[in-house]
């Protein structure tokens, strides 16, 4: 066999003999300087492509703001690092408790420190360096992928995934300038630990050479330092924690089915221990908020210990009787030993054991209507994976997904082949195979993985063509000749990265080329910003909460965004998808101030009216709440004089389609009433010009949202319409965006007793907020004052009368005492007092209510706590906390408000029936006083003793369990610190 492998060898080399003399003197040139221009050619290359992918990148730098409305917190959360190390509390969420930072904070703590070492000594602002952050983390990508991809296989898998890189949407979705999230530095970190980790295990170990062992050492450290560093970098680096802990274990029981016994113990000594030191210094690092996973840190060291048992298991069991004789009986050890630990950490784990897995696609009404965690299909994969973008944008063919699965399947042939010759040695390949898996796992989970499985996908798009070119390397020919070949294979693939190049350019200066916050929002939140009080609050629907909470823009609190407050998103949505007494809901409990309303979320309505039980999750899937008709959308309105109706036409691909609503609403004539004979569908036609209408589902077609959005009353209700502009003011219109001023308590008509007696006299109404101009008959009256007490009720309040000239109070009388007003069923207050010529009148409630904010970490026995929940149910402790307050009082209670965000189900818990619905609800469970005392304007110091009675919220929700069955789902249990006293609520001026 020897004899006859030296033969062939010594005929091969005749051959190559042969060939050199034969080949052309440019060839022979050709093949002098091929290496040479494959080593460094390639490296000069990817340090282009690496500045290119910089550069498109960084385009949207040029904007005055962000593009991505989660990076105006992140910004808000780097100066705060930059500024005073690792932030903890964010005062303008949440309000009015803020709340602790969270997740893992290095996503902040290592740009702030790059900043302050590099760029700040430069003269970069700290604005500027935000923005060219994640490109920069982007071109440090390409290299680093291409530095992987080399050392795990090829100088050209290396290339080709650096240039697939470059231009990939998928990874540029996460790295442009505007767009600073966590995954982008844990990607660029992830992949220097593995190109890191592949170096220290190729590394010779070797105690008696200093040199060797000096640069293991290096490797291994450099491996547990970035590994630590993209821990730190994002909330959901388990991921990567999770490919390192799969890989381990598949790779030893490779080897030791093989018989690698050598191979196994080496592997198990450098690898494990290096993962060891890992996961118990991500674990100290959750102790500073550093990393944010501690749960499944902890977690992850039980399954690094299992997976260490099993080494030892396959090391040493042969000692205690085990039979590793061959291969079957080695197998069927871990198969044995791998169904005795599934079972044994089920029984330990219980369901909670699928809770990684499941972590990717949520199971709740909220989660159902967050579009990154919807399940991805071929269109979106392909839409992030193509090599070329039409100008709208799609991708046209998903390209590189299509690459990476020939790649993937390059990788298996030569696994299996490598195996069956008994080659088992090699884990590069177990690595690749168990990235690129677990990365397609996810991504077919939910497209929020489209960027994690950027780097595995392309990766193994670039293998597929770097296994074409290491084949042509390998032929039997001379030098020059398969330089020849390589440079065919080059000339016959390039165009791939340039006409992604070119596609990914277009996009991006197209997507530099308009602010992602509309003209209107900015308008109206630098109005916020210059005309109302720094510790006023608002709200809008979720998405723009950091808009409202930036220092870039109004700087104020807000009530939920994009992050926080996740269970007043259902209580909001109850608000803006009905109307009447169906919409009220506590409001003042969050502090709220202001309200913003955007025409442009009745494309986000549908999610909105879903999660507000306005609609059952059926219509929230297949029914459109708005449809805008004109001709850009191809509909056109017209009114049909045969029969007597409005109607929309509407050109699809199945020919014209008739529509006749229910009603029509011709607002461009002051909003008159016409209502169809003969209709084929429920929605209500809104006309707002003769091109332009718009098309509502009935159940939502005069909601809140449509009333205070279009700024329309409704023809059908007049008095919710004028209940409604009693707590909502509106104080600024900028186009379709529009500013109201909260008041729980308003006053929305006013009628004079013209004649007769109160029992059977004429009333006349002299005042309501759809007419604010009239003015109260001067002289002594009788009057009945209609107040609207939204989402809370008026307890023993009293009403009082007040006239000025000018700022001087000229009159001043109580109209009424103990006052109860039950905000669901409101009555009208029977008053007589006498109206001065005066300048100006108003009437207020005086009530007790909320007043202040926190406005610093709230901590409790001197620990930092969350502010929502700073201590539970059946402790006690010490809890102090910074107050912020408009002005002085004297008589302020200090109280810990309990509170309960749940939704009914009366259809039923099964989230996925087309009849489910739900209807949210917001309960104030309890008021805990804690210390009376006086506060001043500005910032408080306060501390007080704490102590919570263990069934503040289990006797509460015993009675829900006792009223509702099953049917019902707790989404937050709040026990916030409040300050209670006598306030002022001014309910009508005039």
């Amino acid at each position: 066999m020897v004899k006859k492998s030296d033969r062939k060898r010594k005929e091969r080399k005749v051959r190559e003999r042969k060939s050199r003399k034969e080949q052309p003197e440019s060839l022979k040139k050709l093949s002098k300087y091929y290496q040479r221009i494959k080593t460094y050619g390639i490296a000069a290359l990817v340090l282009i492509l690496a500045y290119y992918g910089y550069l498109i990148r960084v385009k949207s730098a040029r904007l005055r703001y962000f593009i991505d409305p989660d990076t105006f917190f992140h910004f808000e959360m780097f100066r705060q690092a930059v500024r005073h190390g690792v932030p903890t509390y964010f005062p303008y969420a949440n309000p009015p408790a803020g709340v602790n930072v969270g997740g893992s904070l290095g996503l902040y703590a290592i740009p702030a420190k790059v900043y302050n070492i590099l760029f700040a000594p430069l003269g970069y602002s700290e604005l500027h360096f935000f923005k060219i952050w994640t490109p920069l983390l982007g071109a440090l990508t390409i290299i680093g992928i291409y530095l992987l991809g080399r050392k795990l296989h090829s100088d050209w898998t290396g290339f080709w995934a650096a240039a697939f890189l470059a231009f990939s949407y998928a990874n540029y979705s996460k790295t442009y300038s505007g767009n600073a999230r966590g995954e982008a530095p844990f990607l660029m970190f992830f992949v220097f630990a593995i190109l890191s980790m592949a170096y220290y295990l190729d590394a010779e170990s070797n105690f008696r050479n200093v040199k060797k062992l000096t640069v293991k050492l290096v490797w291994g450290s450099l491996f547990v330092v970035l590994s630590w560093l993209f821990m730190m970098s994002w909330q959901g680096s388990e991921f990567g924690l999770g490919i390192l802990l799969l890989f381990m274990p598949l790779h030893s029981i490779v080897l030791f089915t093989f018989g690698r016994i050598g191979e196994l113990r080496r592997f198990t000594i450098e690898l494990y221990s290096a993962m060891l030191v890992v996961l118990l210094g991500g674990l100290a690092l959750t102790r500073v908020s550093l990393v944010g996973y501690r749960s499944f840190l902890v977690f992850s060291l039980e399954a690094y210990f299992a997976a260490l048992i099993l080494n030892l298991v396959m090391l040493f069991g042969q000692r205690v009787g085990l039979n590793y004789s061959d291969k079957a009986h080695r197998l069927g050890t871990v198969v044995g030993i791998g169904i005795a630990a599934f079972i044994g950490a089920y029984a330990y784990f219980g369901r909670d054991l699928w809770k990684f897995l499941a972590g990717a696609y949520q199971s709740n009404p909220l989660y159902q209507t967050v579009a990154e965690l919807a399940r991805p299909n071929w269109g979106y994969v392909k839409n992030v994976f193509s090599i070329h973008y039409g100008r709208t944008g799609a991708g046209q063919d998903g390209m590189l997904y299509i690459l990476s699965v020939l790649g993937f399947a390059v990788l298996l042939l030569r696994m299996l082949w490598k195996y069956r010759k008994g080659d088992v040695t090699g884990y590069k390949e177990m690595f690749l195979a168990v990235y690129y898996s677990a990365a397609t796992y996810f991504l077919w989970t939910a497209v929020r993985f489209s960027f994690q499985a950027s780097g595995a996908v392309l990766l193994l798009a670039g293998l597929f063509i770097g296994e074409l070119m290491v084949a042509i390397e390998k032929l039997n020919d001379t030098v020059g000749t398969k330089a020849m070949y390589a440079i065919v294979l080059i000339l016959l693939f390039i165009p791939l990265p340039v006409i992604g190049a070119r596609d990914m350019g277009r996009l991006a200066a197209s997507q530099a080329a308009h602010e992602a916050v509309p003209a209107s929002w900015q308008n109206a939140l630098l109005w916020m910003r210059n005309s109302t009080n720094p510790l006023d609050s608002a709200t809008s629907w979720w998405d723009y909460g950091y808009w409202i909470e930036s220092s870039l823009l109004s700087h104020r609190r807000a009530s939920t965004d994009g992050g926080h407050a996740y269970d007043r998103r259902y209580v909001l949505a109850k608000f803006f998808s009905h109307s009447g007494s169906k919409s009220e809901v506590d409001f003042e409990a969050w502090g709220l101030n202001y309200l913003i309303t955007w025409q442009s979320d009745i494309y986000k309505f549908n999610a909105i009216s879903y999660l507000g039980g306005a609609i059952t999750y059926g219509e929230y899937k297949k029914t459109p709440m708005f449809m805008p008709v004109s001709s850009q959308y191809g509909a056109v309105m017209g009114f049909d004089n045969t029969t007597k109706s409005f109607y929309v036409r509407v050109r699809t691909a199945r020919g014209v389609l008739t529509y006749i609503p229910e009603m029509v609403i011709n607002l461009a004539r002051g909003g008159s009433v016409y209502r169809n004979k003969n209709p084929n569908i429920n929605y209500v036609l809104y006309i707002f010009s003769q091109s332009f209408g718009i098309l509502a589902y009935k159940k939502i077609a005069f909601s809140n949202f449509v009333q205070l959005a279009f700024n329309y009353i409704n023809p059908l209700n007049i008095t919710e319409s004028m209940m409604l502009r009693a707590n909502f003011k509106l104080v600024k219109s900028e186009g379709d965006v529009n500013v109201y001023r909260f008041s729980p308590f308003g006053v929305y008509r006013i009628d004079e007793l013209t004649n007769g007696t109160v029992q059977n006299g004429t009333w006349k109404m002299v005042y309501s907020t759809l007419s604010p101009a009239r003015k109260l008959p001067l002289g002594n009256h009788t009057f009945r004052v209609y107040i609207s007490a939204f989402g809370r009720d008026v307890t023993n309040g009293t009403l009082v009368f007040e006239a000025y000239n000018g700022s001087k109070l000229v009159e001043r009388e109580v109209l009424a005492k103990n006052l109860h007003i039950n905000h669901l069923h409101e009555r009208p207050i029977l008053v007589s007092f006498d109206v001065p010529n005066a300048t100006s009148y108003r009437m207020y409630i005086l009530q007790k209510g909320p007043v202040g904010v926190l406005d610093g970490p709230v901590k409790v026995n001197g620990r930092e706590v969350n502010p929502s929940s700073p201590i539970a149910p059946g402790r006690s402790g010490e809890i102090q906390l910074k107050a912020a307050f408009r002005r002085g009082y004297d008589k302020v209670t200090l109280a810990m408000r309990a509170m309960v965000t749940y939704y009914l189900t009366p259809n039923g818990k099964d989230i996925y029936k087309d009849d489910f619905y739900l209807e949210p609800h917001q309960d104030v469970v309890a008021y805990i006083p804690l210390k009376t005392l006086s506060v001043s304007a500005g910032d408080n110091e306060i501390s007080a003793h704490v102590s919570v009675p263990s069934d503040l919220f289990t006797s509460f929700i015993q009675k829900l369990r006792a009223k509702y069955g099953s049917n019902f789902d707790v989404a937050k249990k709040r026990l916030e610190p409040v300050f209670i006293t006598e306030k002022e609520y001014v309910v009508w001026e005039g």
